[in-house]
């Protein structure tokens, strides 16, 4: 994302043109009409003679005729005649003016320090000038300047113009990454409380925090645009950061590259390498779903059967898929029968990979039937089971069942793992958009 440039030409802040009390017309008031409210009377205001003496020529060279140039010139002989807040004040307005009409960034800066400096400028004009101040610091590339200044800003009560944003950017632009992943998350926070997630900001977030090596940071700010769109580009960088962020065994990293796969998040060789590795990591397993992640990565054209490594593991899997579908309903009897719940687990990890959800499911629910499930090692698989009955009622559609089963997953990776199939499902769950009418055909 493109970072903020330019903050001083975009701020929307119009430069103050209201000439002085002591400069309006000598033309007496007219009598006020009975019936008619009194216009307020604008605040008294006590300047010394010899500023109103310098002042006005300098004025009407802006605002009469028009040559800001001549009045960066003679600006001089005000401050030099400057004696109180209120003098201070208004040499403050023209000197940002005539800063904006002259393209003199120094000049507005110097204006705004005398509006700061000024007990008769109002605290809501000291909030938004004390921000432009940090404006014109990030133009002029002083970005500890303008950290500082829009920080003040900032305690002051103002709260306009993306303020957390820049703020963040600017500590960014110092390689403080830190504090801006800070800054960044309260922009978040405001964009969520005035009624939409920004999504520019989310990605940022996630990029500082992937900078700093923090994925799962990075993965955590990418949740906002997940939970908020059903989108590829999305939850491919939410999951490849979440991925980053573990340190998981095949199994796990397997369930995480189905989903990625269910999102149509894949995007590169390394993920399908991974896909393949996970499927792989005892030989040549389920070959039914190697085929077909490759075959779908082919036709993408992400990975090429030129690649040595694809074609040849393509090849194998193909070799061992025709045996594999062969024998497989065969195995349904004896890992129902058996007393080891973790057969009936594996016979249903291997439907589950040709896409036999219901008959996946099925043996799921006897594993867990038989009690803890436990490998040949006698290590408890039964959150593995249990996260992949999940999975095939997601597949079914069951979506109540399957977030009951997420539910009930225990282990660190798997139930931060069943989070994001939970987020999924959300979206699953919501109704289709409505389908355009069609036209009428013009008679």
């Amino acid at each position: 994302m493109k970072l903020v440039s330019k903050f001083a030409l975009a701020l929307s802040f119009a430069a103050i043109t209201a000439a002085p009390a002591f400069a309006q017309s000598d033309e007496k008031p007219k009598k006020e009409k009975k019936g008619k409210e009194a216009t307020p009377a604008a605040p008294k205001r006590n300047y010394s003679k010899p500023f109103i003496a310098a002042y006005m020529p300098v004025a009407n060279l802006l605002n009469k005729t028009k040559d800001a140039a001549a009045a960066k010139v003679e600006f001089p002989k005000i401050l030099a005649a400057i004696a109180n807040d209120d003098d201070r004040y208004e040499a403050g307005i023209l000197a940002v003016n005539i800063g904006v009409a002259a393209k003199d960034s120094a000049l507005q800066d110097q204006g705004i320090d005398l509006l700061l400096a000024s007990a008769t400028t109002p605290v809501e004009m000291k909030q938004a000038y004390t921000f432009r101040k940090g404006a014109i610091a990030y133009d002029g590339k002083k970005f500890a300047d303008a950290e500082k200044n829009m920080l003040d800003a900032y305690n002051l009560g103002y709260r306009a113009n993306n303020i957390e944003f820049l703020i963040s950017n600017a500590m960014s632009q110092q390689n403080k990454d830190a504090d801006a992943i800070a800054w960044i998350g309260k922009a978040i926070a405001a964009s969520k409380a005035a009624g939409a997630v920004n999504k520019g900001y989310v990605v940022r977030a996630a990029n500082l925090s992937a900078k700093a090596k923090d994925y799962a940071g990075a993965a955590n700010f990418y949740k906002d645009l997940v939970i908020a769109e059903n989108n590829p580009d999305y939850w491919h960088d939410a999951l490849a950061f979440f991925n980053r962020s573990l340190d998981t065994n095949p199994e796990e990293s397997l369930d995480l590259m189905r989903l990625m796969r269910a999102t149509n998040g894949l995007r590169f060789q390394q993920e399908y390498a991974e896909y393949l590795d996970s499927l792989s990591y005892v030989g040549v397993r389920y070959p039914a779903e190697a085929v077909s992640v490759l075959d779908e990565g082919f036709a993408k054209g992400i990975i090429s059967r030129n690649n040595v490594t694809f074609s040849e593991r393509y090849n194998e899997a193909k070799a061992r898929l025709a045996e594999d579908t062969r024998t497989l309903a065969g195995t349904i009897a004896p890992a129902k029968a058996s007393p080891k719940a973790m057969l009936a687990t594996l016979t249903g990890d291997s439907f589950f990979s040709h896409k036999d959800y219901k008959t996946a499911k099925d043996l799921y629910e006897t594993a867990i039937s038989k009690g803890p499930v436990l490998d040949k090692d006698g290590g408890n698989q039964t959150d593995r089971t249990r996260f992949r009955l999940a999975m095939s009622k997601t597949m079914l559609g069951d979506y109540a069942g399957a977030k009951a089963d997420f539910a009930q997953i225990t282990g660190g990776n798997r139930k931060a793992i069943a989070e994001y199939w939970v987020m999924y499902i959300n979206h699953l769950e919501k109704p289709a958009p409505a389908a355009a009418p069609s036209a009428t055909p013009a008679t």
